[in-house]
């Protein structure tokens, strides 16, 4: 118990460091992505009597109906000003938190775990997404890792009650970021298989497929918003100028790809900088190719990058030092799976930069499999799948480390 309140405690500490000049004292903080006028737009919306449950704009309605999901108290009970600096510091530290009780939940001990919570928090696409203001991203973080917690402890403990909370956590991830949460939600699934093969000696497979009826039921209750949202979306642009765009397959292309991770900077993982530190830095401006147009020079984007996708070199480390491990621990199959998301993950990042024929309208690559699924070709940016891999590293550096602590011991 007093590991785990140090852990907590030490969890907290990093948080209110990260957001110290906000904090002490507060301060409002103005987010692209999360301006004043939408939060109050949302606090005035969510003041009005009925609503839509986990609806946040009315979607299954007319669009004026009122919110009601689990940030809605904020919005309530504080200055409409203090929003972000509310919502940014308290997102980081559940996501945090919850990825500390899921390594403990898969068996790791409290110092590994909180040093694989920690690896998450600090990695550069994760943290500097304060900077672009996606305060959707935030919060879709930190309910993908209480659900991947309660879908853990569902299957290892065949809890229906787990069940229930990872369905409607499902759904969350969805509503506030679709995109990168229907992503984290597909290494979710093959999560829930690899760990409903592994506990199967449990058996007690009816408590699992009442669990999972029971998860799906409130997944489609409170996630089909979502869809709706989506596909509202995509009729929507059949009239816009970025429909027009991508009327033409090359120019499509470009559009989903523009921001691919070029495989000379996968360095940058591991050296934050390596490339400059984006477009706004005058003393060290951003120089690769992430964010160039296909037809550059001749016109369109240069390159454009905020930097977020560095891990850190001791984060890397100790990922390796797991991989390095993985013939001889107890667990290799834990380690297997989340190197497989990495490598994975990495390769679907590169987008065109890992393609046959990355300036044409056909070609062949990892990327180009998933582009030609339905619907995923209207999915921009394939470096998005950073996010998975930045996860990856973090269970890997906390395997890692739980080594070097079990090769300690063992001295």
């Amino acid at each position: 118990m007093r590991n785990h309140l140090l852990s907590i405690l030490g969890l907290l500490a990093v948080t209110a460091a990260l957001f110290y000049s906000v904090l002490f004292p507060p301060r409002p903080v103005i987010a692209s992505d999360s301006p004043y006028h939408q939060i109050a737009r949302k606090a005035q919306i969510a003041a009005k009597p009925g609503g839509v449950m986990w609806s946040e704009d009315g979607y299954l309605g007319n669009g004026h109906t009122a919110n009601y999901e689990v940030y809605s108290p904020i919005r309530r009970l504080i200055d409409l000003r203090y929003y972000n600096t509310v919502i940014f510091p308290l997102c980081v530290f559940l996501v945090g938190l919850g990825l500390y009780f899921f390594l403990l939940e898969i068996g790791l001990s409290p110092l590994p775990a909180f040093t694989g919570s920690l690896a998450l928090v600090f990695s550069g696409h994760f943290i500097t997404c304060v900077y672009s203001g996606h305060a959707g991203t935030f919060m879709m973080w930190a309910a993908f890792m209480w659900d991947i917690f309660a879908l853990t402890k569902a299957l290892k403990k065949r809890s229906v009650l787990a069940f229930c909370w990872s369905g409607a956590l499902s759904a969350l991830v969805l509503r506030y970021q679709f995109d990168i949460g229907f992503i984290m939600l597909i290494v979710l699934f093959f999560w829930g298989l690899l760990l409903l093969w592994q506990t199967r000696e449990e058996k007690a497979y009816g408590k699992v497929a009442l669990g999972a009826l029971l998860a799906a039921l409130l997944f489609v209750s409170f996630g089909s918003h979502a869809f709706f949202y989506v596909l509202w979306i995509s009729k929507d642009a059949k009239t816009s100028t970025v429909q027009t765009v991508k009327e033409d397959p090359l120019e499509k292309w470009d559009w989903a790809t523009q921001w691919s991770l070029p495989i000379s900077e996968t360095s940058s993982l591991i050296f934050p900088g390596l490339y400059g530190w984006g477009e706004q830095s005058a003393d060290g401006p951003y120089y690769g190719r992430i964010g160039r147009s296909l037809d550059w020079p001749a016109k369109g984007l240069k390159s454009f990058s905020l930097n977020t996708q560095a891990e850190g070199a001791v984060v890397v480390l100790l990922a390796l030092l797991a991989v390095s491990l993985l013939f001889g621990g107890k667990e290799k199959w834990l380690t297997l799976f989340w190197l497989s998301v990495a490598v994975v993950g990495l390769a679907l990042s590169y987008g065109r930069y890992l393609d046959v024929a990355p300036n044409s309208a056909s070609g062949f690559g990892p990327y180009r499999l998933f582009y030609a699924l339905p619907m995923m070709s209207d999915m921009r940016n394939p470096i998005k799948f950073l996010y998975p891999v930045m996860l990856a590293l973090s269970v890997m550096s906390a395997i890692g480390f739980a080594a070097l602590l079990e090769e300690k011991r063992n001295a």
